[in-house]
């Protein structure tokens, strides 16, 4: 695969046939976060930075997903959070086996570990970024400023 379109759709696909999954939701930035209702567990994945490059002559893009799971634990107590945390990393695992086996270029940055309390959940996040290397065309191409 070598475009975002494609990405995307194996994403979605792999979050919609996921048992752990109940939504996946592909934002415009963090601040987006705040004014949503989630359907726990969801996946969200954020595009932030990108950059292009010829070098070696390998021409390529690469993107960076800012990527957030969140749950939400039933009681609140320790057990449910760490049974939580333990849950999202290994579905965050799963998606990095699956875009390897889809021979996808990716990178997986740390996983940062975070709860939260909302009015009456607590909610348990991972937080990590996902990169993702995409081919070019290999020769250059007319400039389009007719």
């Amino acid at each position: 695969m070598n475009n975002l379109s494609d990405f995307y759709l194996l994403v979605k696909n792999f979050s919609e046939s996921h048992h752990m999954i109940n939504e996946f939701l592909l934002l415009g930035s963090m601040k987006d976060l705040d004014s949503r209702e989630f359907n726990y567990r969801s996946l969200v994945m954020i595009p932030s930075s990108s950059n292009i490059s010829r070098d070696s002559n390998r021409p390529v893009y690469t993107l960076t997903f800012d990527c957030v799971l969140l749950d939400r634990c039933s009681d609140g107590t320790s057990l449910s959070t760490v049974l939580s945390t333990e849950e999202n990393l290994f579905v965050i695992g799963q998606l990095q086996d699956f875009l390897i086996q889809q021979d996808e270029n990716c990178y997986f940055n740390d996983v940062d570990v975070e709860s939260y309390t909302a009015e009456n959940d607590n909610i348990n996040g991972a937080i990590f970024e996902l990169t993702m290397t995409f081919a070019r065309k290999s020769y250059k191409l007319g400039i389009d400023n007719a």
